[in-house]
């Protein structure tokens, strides 16, 4: 007779998870998933899955997320080779609510989505070794003089104990980034505040357009100041960077939806409609036709037409609110999202 201890480790292996952060424990140290992993990682793909353990265990909300998703992202920072630990910086895989229409029933569910930090767009900007200087800050209105339109250079002049030095954010009028590249290119990008919130409100759902304010909780309301630096220093290396080819999929893939470990170029965009939400100047297409132009809007008082996977009308009801992270965190959480954003 099989010993009793080994009989219960074999169920313990052939019943299914109660829980998701269960079950991505298990995925972890499935031996194909870990093969899936050190391809990537070779000998760190251990200690990497590890890490992802942890920063899913140390969040809550995490752990509603659904297993895939959350190595999905696992799997993105990986072939990146950003680590995903918050006290670094680099990358985050986020909670994210995304709603979805089930044969005709509007539903939630947690997802885990990857989130590249701003050290994580400097890491990879370093490690393609096109640039001589990298940096993006903030502009406070006592040292900003204008901008000029033709070369995009700012103009700025340093004030001993301004606004800069006594930490005014509510004196901030925007952020620039500069970028040199070795071989003498060098590019500043400003953008006012007034441009960055025009965009936040365009592109990000955790803008509430009912109550004119972003949802708490979500990384515009909590941390917006972060939010500002990531999006103007993305858009500038986008813009005018020479983008290798781990930048070009860091671009693509922040705060992408990525299920399935094994296409992770299969991307859905929870927060931003249009590819990653950032409108990049400059942006040469790789198609050489020109795009069909989209069809005017109709307004109609009908319900939309519902896609062929859903059964039903695919609008969501009266009060189904379409926010992004109206979820509430512990203290612990919130400080655990301010040391990672705060780098």
């Amino acid at each position: 007779m099989e010993p009793r201890y080994a009989q219960n480790q074999s169920l313990a292996k052939t019943q299914a998870p109660k829980t998701s952060l269960e079950a991505v424990k298990r995925m972890t140290t499935d031996p194909k998933m870990l093969a899936r992993f050190q391809d990537v990682l070779g000998k760190k793909a251990p200690q990497f899955l590890a890490s992802v353990v942890s920063a899913m265990a140390s969040n809550k909300q995490l752990q509603n997320a659904t297993p895939m998703s959350v190595m999905g992202a696992a799997m993105v920072a990986a072939t990146l080779n950003l680590d995903i630990n918050p006290s670094l910086g680099f990358s985050a895989i986020v909670p994210y609510k995304k709603k979805f229409n089930d044969n005709g029933v509007w539903r939630e569910q947690m997802e885990g989505q990857f989130q590249i930090m701003t050290k994580g767009f400097v890491q990879l900007a370093i490690r393609s070794g096109q640039y001589r200087n990298i940096n993006v800050t903030e502009v406070y209105a006592d040292e900003f003089e204008g901008e000029d339109i033709i070369t995009g250079e700012v103009i700025m002049h340093p004030v001993a104990d301004g606004f800069r030095s006594k930490g005014d954010s509510s004196k901030i009028v925007g952020y620039v980034a500069y970028l040199e590249l070795v071989s003498g290119f060098r590019k500043t990008a400003f953008w006012s505040m007034e441009k960055i919130l025009n965009h936040a409100k365009k592109f990000s759902k955790s803008w509430d357009t009912k109550n004119g304010r972003f949802f708490k909780g979500s990384g515009w309301d909590s941390h917006f100041e972060a939010m500002c630096r990531k999006t103007v220093l993305k858009n500038t290396l986008s813009s005018w960077g020479i983008l290798s080819v781990e930048m070009q999929r860091a671009v693509v893939s922040d705060q992408g939806l990525i299920d399935d470990v094994d296409n992770i170029d299969d991307i859905e965009y929870l927060d931003n409609p249009d590819n990653d939400g950032e409108e990049i100047e400059g942006e040469v297409e790789e198609s050489s036709e020109d795009p069909a132009p989209a069809p005017p809007e109709k307004k109609s008082t009908s319900k939309v037409a519902p896609k062929k996977e859903h059964v039903g009308p695919v609008v969501p009801p009266e009060g189904f609110e379409d926010d992004s992270a109206p979820f509430e965190m512990s203290s612990d959480e919130q400080k655990a999202l301010d040391a990672l954003w705060n780098q």
